[in-house]
This record gives C-alpha cells, sequence and structure tokens, in this order.
C-alpha cells in the first residue's frame, strides 16, 4: 500500500520516514514544478495552460472546467475533480489527504483547503483528513 493509501485509512506518518519522503515529496516536487510553470505562462496561451494543467491533474481538466491562476496544489496526484468545476484565483490545496470536487462546483477567490494537521506534540507527525465538496457547491 503507498503512503497516501496509509494516510487516507487514518495512519500518521513522521515526514523524516523515507518513504514518506520519496513518494509525498516526490510529488510535490512535480506538483510544484508544474503549478510553477503554470503560473508563469501568459493567459492567453491556452493551449499550452490546458497542457501543463493536464500533466498536474491526470487529464481531469475537461471542457467546462477552469482554476484561473495564479493557483498552488500539493499534491496534484490527490485531487480528484468533476465536470464544469470551476475556481477562480488564489487556490491553495493541501491535498494530501485527498481531496474530490464533484460537478458543477464553482470557488471563489482566495479558497484555502486542507487536509494535513500535524500532532500538537510531534510536530514531525502528519495525520490527514479527506475533502470533498458535493455537486454543485
Amino acid at each position: 500500500m503507498s503512503v497516501f493509501e496509509d494516510l487516507k485509512n487514518g495512519m500518521a506518518y513522521d515526514i523524516r520516514d523515507a518513504n514518506y519522503q520519496k513518494e509525498v515529496h516526490g510529488e510535490i516536487d512535480r506538483a510544484d514544478h508544474l503549478c510553477f510553470e503554470i503560473n508563469q505562462t501568459d493567459p492567453v496561451e491556452k493551449e499550452k495552460l490546458r497542457d501543463l494543467e493536464n500533466q498536474l491533474l491526470a487529464n481531469q481538466i475537461t471542457d467546462g472546467t477552469y482554476f484561473t491562476p495564479p493557483f498552488h496544489i500539493d499534491c496534484a496526484n490527490r485531487v480528484n475533480l468533476g465536470k464544469n468545476v470551476y475556481a477562480n484565483h488564489s487556490l491553495t490545496m493541501m491535498s494530501l489527504g485527498t481531496i474530490t470536487i464533484e460537478d458543477g462546483v464553482m470557488m471563489g477567490p482566495d479558497v484555502g483547503l486542507y487536509t494535513v494537521n500535524h500532532e500538537p506534540k510531534n510536530i514531525r507527525v502528519v495525520k490527514t483528513g479527506e475533502i470533498r465538496i458535493k455537486k454543485n457547491a
């Protein structure tokens, strides 16, 4: 089972764990790079933006789905999108624990979705919860 699935199933992880470092930080590095590229792309370059967004979000940017740059998603492989999803600028997703956004959801500017928290007595240990935004919210 993957670190991502362990976390989704309620397991806590020490962020210094080698598997956590490899799997989670590998995805964070991938997503950080693609978010940087997206956020630095001229908005008139719509095809390039669509290609980069689909690389980031595993081809989930379908007709009717649009994220207005700039935005940041740390673990894009844990984001599940429905159809016709819209996010205005400055969206932040800390999605280690999985974020599902169903069809027709519209989000305004400066929305933050956070699925991870650190243990108060041991800040090197993380636990996650899942976020699900229901259809047409």
